[in-house]
């Protein structure tokens, strides 16, 4: 893993988020275009052998209710097949349309596939008849944000606490928000609220961690991002954020060691510290771990090999 861009490495991201924040120039005409590829997949999918018929279906669960058709739908999720358990979520839909709960499972199918402007009708659609709904609130906030509008994700995530203070996501969501503008000590009170109602995430502790790094204050970022290691400990992302608070605390060779379970080898682990220590100004230093990352791997490490020059360059300065 070569560090380019140290702040991407820096900012916290939810996993449950699975999209590409863009910007919203061309969001509408891109979510359309999503939307209609998505809905021709769908019928495609439809004619292929192996699926399952409706004949198949009505023969083997005759009388099947909207809930039955809603528990195959989650079914279908979990083994990851969206396509089935849309099918499924809309013939729930077909036998009882009064049901919040499915129309909002599809609006998250709609969000497993970055088609933003869709999920958001159909979060509003629920709005319209339950105001109350803070999933509904939540979920439309997630929509804004793959749309890159945080201003409007953040009045819907505030909403949907205001419903349901214990909504741990739209808190977690609020701390994501919260670090990029700055403000750390709120978002660390988001984050903090959020562990408090879901203390066993993983996620939850790496960007309170990252919090903390952002405000400079070191030491309770390794002691979150430690203890996010000890719930999760393949969590590669927070191997990496560990790498880059020990860097700021001078433990360089224990640096090394986190970056290497987050990088995946020692090649990768050297060229990250070797970054850190030229962002430190420790030139001599940053040329060393540069070296070793392309002695390990001289093929792979182009960049390394750049940021070695660099470094030198600098110290020469």
């Amino acid at each position: 893993m070569v560090i380019r861009h140290p702040a991407r490495s820096i900012i916290p991201l939810l996993l449950w988020i699975i999209f590409i924040y863009g910007g919203c120039a061309s969001n509408k005409l891109q979510a359309e275009s999503r939307e209609g590829e998505y809905r021709r997949v769908m019928e495609l999918q439809k004619q292929k052998s192996e699926m399952i018929s409706e004949e198949e279906i009505s023969r083997k669960i005759p009388d099947m209710k909207a809930g039955d058709h809603e528990m195959q739908g989650d079914g279908y999720l979990r083994q990851g097949n969206v396509l089935m358990a849309y099918m499924q979520y809309v013939k729930a839909l077909q036998k009882d349309p009064s049901r919040p709960e499915v129309h909002y499972k599809i609006g998250r199918l709609f969000l497993k596939k970055g088609m933003a402007e869709e999920a958001i009708r159909i979060f509003d659609k629920i709005l319209e008849s339950d105001p109350q709904n803070a999933l509904a609130q939540e979920g439309k906030g997630v929509a804004f944000l793959v749309q890159g509008k945080p201003k409007k994700a953040k009045e819907n995530f505030l909403k949907a606490v205001e419903l349901d203070p214990k909504s741990w996501r739209a808190r977690g969501f609020l701390g994501i928000i919260l670090d990029r503008e700055k403000k750390f000590d709120e978002a660390v009170k988001e984050y903090s609220k959020a562990i408090e109602i879901n203390p066993k995430s993983t996620v939850l502790y790496n960007n309170l961690g990252m919090s903390h790094y952002l405000n400079r204050d070191y030491d309770r970022a390794a002691a979150s991002l430690i203890r996010a290691l000890r719930i999760d400990p393949s969590n590669t992302r927070a191997y990496n954020n560990l790498g880059l608070v020990l860097c700021k605390t001078g433990k360089y060779h224990d640096a090394v060691a986190a970056f290497k379970k987050g990088a995946g080898d020692e090649a990768g682990a050297y060229n990250n510290v070797g970054y850190m220590y030229m962002l430190d100004g420790k030139y001599s230093a940053a040329a060393e771990a540069f070296g070793k990352a392309i002695e390990l791997k001289p093929a792979f490490y182009v960049k390394a090999s750049e940021n070695m020059k660099r470094a030198k360059m600098e110290e020469n300065k």
